[in-house]
């Protein structure tokens, strides 16, 4: 099992994607570019894998509208919620919200006061494992805001029913959550909840003044075929699982692709934080969408992996610092952690954080 170090070890790199990836077939959106292979790794590896592999493996030869059904299926469905006792205690400090995302519950948190930052998880996580971020922003006098998306943790099923729900409806969630909060001053957002975020400001959502994207799932277009690989589906039947996704939601693939956002309308100023050992959404996403996005900061850790970063005081304390440097001198940023944003930041190929 991982553990959580007292501290991140943390470097900078301006490491590429890894080319030994290899070119793979074209991406369901058309791009050609490859990413290192996703290894579906929110799937657990054990017997119902290996069945799962051997099923996809099965089906895309002797039964491949099947095996569409069931990479769908797969695809849309979120692992399970991990929930406790201590989350419960956690989330029973904080003011509850309730909101209605399509006629169905979705339950929110408030946490202290000031301008308000509202924190988006990733998929198949939930507003409680974001407590040591909250713990950061708190110290710095912002108000903090968590929800649970739509078919996960304490919220109620999404349209599509029982525990399947698109990023689309994570977006509605999103939007209608941020509305109920109040004027943002920023917004932290966690894999999955990242690409819900940028949808948001695709269809547009206007946005906090500072958002930070924490292993950033910042180009579905490009993960489909790895992820199908990762499952034991073949190329065929991946094309299938595009085709009939992007007729479904009537948009192309790379409409759900964060790197396109820049041309298209005016951002927030943007911090990316990612491991380079980030197995199930690898680091060139963030690295992406560092590069098309104008501005950007970057920050990059060794250790972590995808979820660890969110439990780790020292990246905490750099992402609560970055939000709170954006805000009025009421809340602005102590010399010390001005001090710890230029240590995190140098050495960085982007221009060093201005005051």
């Amino acid at each position: 099992m991982d553990t959580t170090p007292a501290r991140n070890s943390t470097t900078v790199r301006s490491a590429s994607p890894d080319p030994a990836s290899g070119p793979g077939p074209a991406a369901p959106g058309g791009n050609t570019a490859s990413l290192p292979p996703t290894e579906a790794a929110w799937l657990s590896r054990n017997w119902r894998f290996a069945l799962l592999r051997a099923a996809m493996r099965g089906g895309s030869r002797l039964a491949p509208a099947a095996a569409v059904a069931l990479f769908d299926r797969i695809w849309f469905t979120p692992p399970p919620p991990r929930l406790d006792r201590d989350a419960d205690r956690w989330l029973a400090r904080a003011e509850p919200m309730e909101c209605r995302v399509h006629g169905q519950t979705v339950r929110a948190w408030a946490w202290g006061k000031g301008p308000t930052v509202l924190l988006m998880h990733g998929w198949g996580g939930n507003a409680a494992q974001m407590q040591v971020l909250t713990e950061a922003l708190l110290q710095r006098g912002l108000r903090v805001v968590g929800f649970d998306a739509p078919a996960h943790g304490r919220s109620g099923p999404s349209r599509l029913g029982g525990r399947r729900v698109s990023m689309i409806e994570l977006a509605d969630a999103l939007r209608i959550v941020a509305a109920a909060a109040g004027p943002l001053a920023g917004l932290v957002a966690h894999s999955g909840g990242c690409t819900a975020a940028g949808l948001a400001l695709r269809e547009g959502w206007a946005g906090p003044e500072r958002a930070v994207f924490v292993a950033p799932f910042a180009e579905p277009s490009l993960a489909v075929v790895p992820f199908g690989r990762a499952i034991g589906a073949s190329d065929a039947v991946t094309g299938r699982f595009s085709r009939r996704v992007q007729a479904r939601f009537g948009r192309s693939w790379t409409e759900f692709d964060m790197t396109a956002l820049p041309p298209l309308r005016p951002l927030p100023a943007a911090m990316v934080v990612h491991d380079a050992g980030d197995r199930e959404v690898p680091a060139a996403h963030g690295r992406a969408l560092v590069a098309a996005w104008p501005g950007a900061r970057w920050l990059e850790t060794t250790g972590l992996g995808h979820r660890r970063l969110l439990r780790d005081p020292g990246v905490a304390s750099a992402i609560a610092a970055y939000i709170a440097d954006g805000q009025p001198s009421s809340a602005s940023v102590p010399a010390d952690d001005r001090d710890e944003l230029d240590r995190y930041f140098a050495g960085t190929s982007t221009s060093p954080v201005s005051y």
